[in-house]
């Protein structure tokens, strides 16, 4: 089997050697139970990485054009390749997508989200070490109560929960939430609240509410990559301010709000992903003032409130609103689980109106079933002793990853160890590319987030981020072993 690759495309090499092989299946090429060679061997015939041909297997497999028998090898599909011969016959009557995708659509893509999702279909074996959760296998740790909160909200609510149900949300998380809040600092009614299908929801909600076409954003320049597909898709022009680990730079944020007419500054104060970072409290009263005297709207991302390794606690931006310009978003997916889905706005009852029409526009409201067990969940306290656990767990892990880096890592590496949250970051000499790096270390099965993940403008430094959460306990010094063994031959050259 003969397969030519062009490396100067920019479809990417697992594509090209997918679409290789299903055009044989397709043309009849490659017969019925034909035994394909191994990964090994084909990336070695290529001249690429086994990660790749796994990934174009993957497609294929996922496809219905190859099957796997264990211990045996990968095979042509029966079924997929006599179907593959009677389209051939009917060619003409398919479909024809191309020319026909919004503009918008090319939006969502840029070489960061093409590396995640290329991450996203990497080999998920137990020999692959991630540091980040877009591959992990973290399994919630207490099921058990979580089963019995599902048992009591269907014993507690019965058949209203299979009612359309508001799309503000379960009136008992409402109630829930708005004391929850108060605990922050926060004081606001349940009107000031709605419930959405994750922080990627809400911020699509908000961004449909005040962004148009060339309208002006402003982001930490390294930020959440969910948010900045969010803007981008609605082409926005996103403007990155200067972060650092003592948070974003208040006066070239001041400079550009007076220079532009800018409508939204998005951020995360507490734990910033991807630097970890926390805004000192002496710098939120000003950001605010900043922001309230060029009308700006602050979107505050309080993604991982709460997961302080220390026990401190960290007022959000949203308790010192005296001005009402603060949009809060809050999140049950890093406390409770990823899978959980479920996070909140917070907003002055005008803006809540609002997202909810926008909202029945394409989602009517959020699963009721799913809002009363995480109601249940949080009232019998189990939501309060989980996350002392995650805190011990993901402190643990933190203090594990930095004596690791100690070790192996060159002196030439730079990080400040992280005080709570989710993640390490780990600053590099400007002329180590962190994205080269990691295409070393996927080699030898070891995965983080380079900076260029989360980068809004031009990032002049290099880095990447270490995720506490996505790695098991067992597997860190290894791991660090390795990126810091990639790292000493990069920087001795």
């Amino acid at each position: 089997m003969t397969i030519v690759l062009d490396r100067k495309k920019a479809v990417p090499l697992y594509i090209q050697i997918k679409d290789h092989i299903q055009m044989l299946i397709e043309r009849g090429s490659l017969k019925p139970n034909t035994r394909l060679p191994s990964t090994r061997k084909l990336a070695s015939s290529l001249g690429v990485s086994r990660n790749v041909v796994i990934m174009a297997y993957q497609e294929l497999e996922s496809n219905g054009y190859i099957f796997s028998g264990i211990g045996s090898g990968t095979f042509v599909s029966k079924i997929m390749a006599r179907k593959s011969r009677w389209m051939g016959k009917t060619e003409k009557l398919k479909m024809n997508y191309k020319g026909l995708y919004a503009p918008n659509w090319n939006r969502f893509f840029s070489e960061a989200f093409t590396c995640i999702e290329n991450i996203r279909n990497l080999d998920r074996s137990n020999r692959l070490i991630s540091f980040d959760p877009v591959v992990s296998d973290s399994t919630f740790p207490d099921i058990r109560n979580f089963k019995k909160s599902i048992n009591s909200a269907l014993d507690s609510y019965g058949s209203l929960l299979l009612k359309s149900d508001s799309p503000r949300g379960f009136e008992p998380l409402l109630m829930y939430l708005k004391d929850y809040l108060s605990l922050k600092g926060i004081n606001c009614d349940e009107e000031n609240i709605i419930v959405v299908n994750g922080t990627q929801q809400g911020l699509s909600l908000l961004g449909r509410l005040f962004i148009d076409s060339g309208d002006t954003v402003t982001l930490e320049n390294m930020s959440y990559p969910g948010a900045l597909s969010v803007f981008r898709a609605l082409q926005a022009n996103c403007i990155g301010i200067p972060i650092n680990q003592n948070g974003i730079d208040l006066d070239i944020l001041a400079n550009v709000l007076r220079r532009r007419k800018v409508k939204l500054l998005y951020l995360i104060p507490t734990f910033h992903n991807p630097l970890g970072c926390v805004l000192p409290e002496d710098k939120r009263e000003e950001l605010l003032n900043i922001c309230m005297e060029n009308q700006v709207v602050v979107i505050e991302d309080d993604y991982a409130n709460g997961l302080s390794f220390h026990n401190r606690e960290i007022a959000p931006l949203k308790a010192r609103d005296d001005y009402e310009n603060v949009i809060y978003l809050g999140s049950f997916s890093e406390t409770l689980s990823p899978a959980i889905r479920l996070s909140w706005v917070v907003a002055p009852k005008e803006i809540i109106r609002k997202l909810i029409l926008i909202r029945k526009a394409s989602d009517l409201f959020t699963n009721p079933i799913l809002q009363a067990s995480v109601v249940e969940y949080c009232r019998k306290g189990f939501l309060t002793r989980l996350i002392k656990k995650k805190i011990s767990t993901l402190k643990q892990k933190s203090e594990s990853i930095d004596k690791a880096m100690r070790l192996y890592f060159p002196p030439e590496v730079y990080w400040e160890k992280s005080q709570g949250g989710l993640y390490q970051w780990v600053e590099l000499p400007s002329r180590i590319d962190s994205l080269s790096l990691l295409l070393r270390t996927i080699k030898r099965n070891v995965i983080f987030a380079p900076d260029r993940f989360f980068s809004v403008e031009e990032w002049k430094k290099s880095g990447f981020r270490l995720s506490f959460n996505a790695v098991g306990e067992e597997q860190i010094e290894e791991g660090i072993k390795i990126i810091g063994d990639e790292l000493k031959k990069m920087i001795s050259k």
